[in-house]
């Protein structure tokens, strides 16, 4: 994956504000890397916990959720940041899981997700979701 080639693909894109959550040190800074190479902002939470902290205080264009997380995992958190009050209850949470089967992804959908990229990830799959949601 060469992030100057998606740099070079991009139009006239904004830079995001992004939610990065994932209890591997490595996942985030994975997202991280990919998320700064296609210029957008990014804060990071290790947990669900800390995610619904972080949103409820944050203004986030996007979170960026893994499903499997020790605590509160992904699904449990998304449903808790849908239940704040105002536009923090809007913000699309895109599921980045191992986890995606049809079903799988109908559960994420369910539980208030707005998109589901698998891993391992793929730039170009998570760029197209961000796309996808992030349109304002």
């Amino acid at each position: 994956m060469d992030a100057k080639i998606l740099l070079d693909n991009q139009v006239d894109a904004a830079a995001l504000k992004i939610l990065a959550v994932d209890d591997s040190s490595t996942n985030r800074l994975i997202l991280t890397r990919l998320m700064q190479a296609m210029g957008h902002q990014v804060e990071t939470a290790v947990d669900g916990e800390r995610a619904i902290e972080a949103t409820a205080g944050g203004d986030f264009d996007v979170i960026l959720m893994d499903v499997q997380m020790p605590g509160i995992g992904g699904v449990e958190a998304a449903r808790r940041i849908r239940e704040l009050a105002g536009p923090t209850a809007r913000t699309p949470i895109i599921a980045v899981t191992a986890d995606a089967s049809a079903v799988d992804r109908d559960a994420y959908l369910d539980a208030g997700m707005s998109a589901v990229v698998a891993k391992p990830l793929s730039a170009v799959a998570l760029q197209a979701a961000i796309a996808q949601v992030a349109r304002r």
